[in-house]
């Protein structure tokens, strides 16, 4: 035990000890199984993490193998016009190359009207009487009087009423706040007396038409009314009547945009042909993420017989076992197109042949060479057939495996989950432990605190019985 004195100059000392270094040392050796519970944490939330890294990598690598296998990965067609005044196109992945010829009637259009010989934005205005001031959207018509009626039917529902001598001002804004396909604005013309009330239907086509009745003042302009319409024209002389001017129902993988019309008797060409081979882009990128998650697997799981710097799962690399079955899968090379109905197998393509080759440390470089060479030999067509890497069957390919060991209850996810837990527990018993051992600390100074008040009250009362002694013994010398 830690004792120390103190003395005066009348050579009178105070005893006592050092309760927060005795209190400090004590419990040095109570944390340690804390200590060792923290430790574990960290071990695990390192776990976590790189579980949660190679998850990251499998899902770019499960990313990459889903284009790589995606036949319209390569079907990258390209459509082009003769006349892109006239119309346009986009040809989707896939779409059958071809030329179409197209002439357009009519286009598709909204309702526009134009009312003018209002003296400012806030005129007045005079509606019906009876019905108010009506305007059909589609099938549905609403009222100033707060009607709607849908269909010829009066519905339940209702609209704002149009305030009491209403602006032409009110008028565009009821409008709008009905919130429909049509939109009202006010704008000046040609002098600052002269305005106009335009109303337009923000959709084409006949059926979703705009009119309206019921409006005694101001005078429709015809040069500014346009009747709802819908597109038609012609593909390769089959005639088609459609309410917008994108069309993508007419040909299959194929989006028509009509620009203006064609002539009488005169067509434009819409030709779709295959785009560039981007089967080498699809092939490294399909590398690229393989060698990423190879490369940290082999990180990870190094060491110290192979490595300076072991990695988090060096000591129990079962942890990744399913990389491993993953790069056999994928060494296996990939099949392609439909079974045939007499072996029952598709027909196979080794990696090499696509100028992948394996490299002894596990991952793959690209032969630009021997890719080459596959590709003049109608590589793309073949990918485009449909690739399935490591295929055993439907239920039962590289794609398939990936897809479950990265699912919530793949096995991956799993691995996290319970290092979670485990996490969650450790964190318990800390609370726990840290709760016990600050009871434990609080014991111990008060322990030592009373110990040392005691050992201060002895001091003292050493120090009294020696001056009384010292007067006694100097009392009997002088007598």
């Amino acid at each position: 035990m830690a004792v120390s004195s103190t003395s005066s100059s009348s050579s009178t000392g105070t005893a006592s000890i050092d309760v927060a270094g005795i209190v400090s040392q004590l419990m040095t050796a109570e944390n340690k199984p804390l200590d060792a519970i923290k430790s574990k944490i960290t071990e695990q939330q390192v776990v976590i993490s790189d579980l949660g890294a190679v998850k990251a990598k499998v899902s770019t690598f499960k990313d990459a193998l889903k284009v790589f296998e995606d036949p319209n990965s390569y079907n990258n067609s390209v459509a082009a016009t003769s006349d892109s005044s006239v119309v346009t196109a986009t040809a989707a992945n896939g779409s059958v190359a071809g030329s179409y010829k197209i002439s357009v009637e009519q286009l598709a259009q909204p309702s526009k009207y134009g009312v003018s010989d209002f003296s400012s934005s806030t005129a007045a205005i005079s509606v019906d009487d009876g019905n108010g001031f009506e305007i059909t959207v589609g099938g549905t018509k609403y009222s100033t009087k707060g009607a709607v009626t849908v269909d010829g039917v009066l519905s339940a529902r209702t609209v704002p009423v149009l305030a009491s001598s209403p602006t032409v001002s009110d008028l565009k804004s009821w409008i709008n706040a009905l919130g429909v396909d049509v939109k009202a604005n006010v704008v000046q013309t040609t002098a600052s007396d002269q305005w106009a009330l335009t109303i337009e239907g923000t959709l084409p086509g006949a059926d979703n038409a705009v009119t309206y009745t019921g409006l005694n003042t101001g005078t429709l302009n015809p040069d500014a009314t346009v009747v709802a319409q819908n597109a038609k024209f012609t593909v390769n002389g089959i005639a088609f009547e459609r309410s917008s001017n994108a069309i993508n129902d007419a040909v299959s993988g194929l989006t028509i945009n009509l620009v203006s019309t064609t002539s009488a008797g005169s067509t434009k060409t819409i030709s779709v042909s295959a785009g560039a081979n981007n089967s080498e882009k699809v092939i490294q990128d399909l590398v690229s993420a393989y060698n990423d998650l190879v490369t940290q697997y082999r990180s990870l799981t190094a060491n110290s017989a192979n490595s300076t710097t072991p990695g988090t799962f060096g000591n129990n690399p079962t942890m990744l076992a399913f990389i491993g079955d993953i790069k056999s899968r994928f060494a296996t090379g990939f099949s392609y197109g439909d079974v045939d109905p007499v072996t029952g197998k598709k027909s196979s393509m080794s990696l090499a042949s696509l100028g992948m080759d394996l490299q002894l440390d596990g991952t793959i470089k690209f032969n630009s060479i021997t890719h080459a060479q596959a590709s003049s030999n109608g590589l793309q067509a073949t990918l485009a057939k449909g690739v399935k890497v490591g295929y055993v069957s439907d239920t039962n390919s590289l794609m398939t495996f990936v897809t479950s060991e990265t699912s919530f209850s793949g096995a991956l996810s799993q691995q996290i989950q319970a290092q979670s837990n485990s996490v969650a527990d450790l964190q318990k018993r800390q609370d726990q432990l840290q709760e016990r051992l600050a009871t434990i600390q609080n014991n111990y100074i008060s322990q030592y605190s009373a110990l040392n008040a005691l050992l201060f009250q002895l001091s003292s009362t050493s120090n009294s019985l020696t001056s009384a002694l010292d007067a006694l013994t100097n009392n009997n010398s002088k007598n």
